[in-house]
């Protein structure tokens, strides 16, 4: 079950984490039940929730926020993407679109040409795409989300 307000972006009440007695003096409160393979999509100040997962299957939350290339990202932290246009110099730093690794990543329509086509930062390549040891790459993420989970548990 899903906690929204209706209406939209004028619904907003900005980013953070609400109590249900402060999204309940926001307005209306609607509630949205999703069946499984079911997907949200929603203005991002939009308050919403959901109740605890019950199931034995894993709950996936993706966020995706497009913005025009004269929008400031204020979060450094928050990799920014160039998916089209161009980049307003000194607005923000765009990460490389990844490499496609034959032999390690599936392959997809046009993956021959995505390296040769793709976005690249050189700042970007030479701290996070120059390196070619996967197996050792994929070690170390593994090892840094089982520690994202154990902290998750205590």
């Amino acid at each position: 079950t899903g906690l929204g307000l209706p209406g939209g972006p004028t619904g907003a009440a900005g980013m953070g984490t609400h109590t249900d007695s402060e999204a309940r003096q926001l307005g209306e409160i609607l509630h949205v039940e999703l069946n499984p393979g079911d997907a949200s999509i929603h203005h991002p100040n939009l308050v919403h929730s959901s109740g605890a997962n019950t199931s034995s299957r894993r709950r996936c939350g993706l966020s995706v926020r497009f913005i025009s290339t004269d929008v400031h990202c204020l979060a450094e932290e928050q990799p920014v993407m160039l998916l089209r246009g161009e980049a307003v110099p000194g607005v923000n730093c765009y990460r490389s679109w990844p490499k496609y690794r034959p032999g390690y990543d599936m392959p997809f329509a046009g993956c021959e040409s995505w390296n040769a086509r793709r976005y690249k930062d050189v700042e970007d390549e030479a701290a996070y795409f120059s390196r070619t040891d996967f197996p050792q790459m994929e070690a170390e993420i593994r090892e840094e989300l089982e520690g994202f989970v154990a902290e998750l548990n205590d």
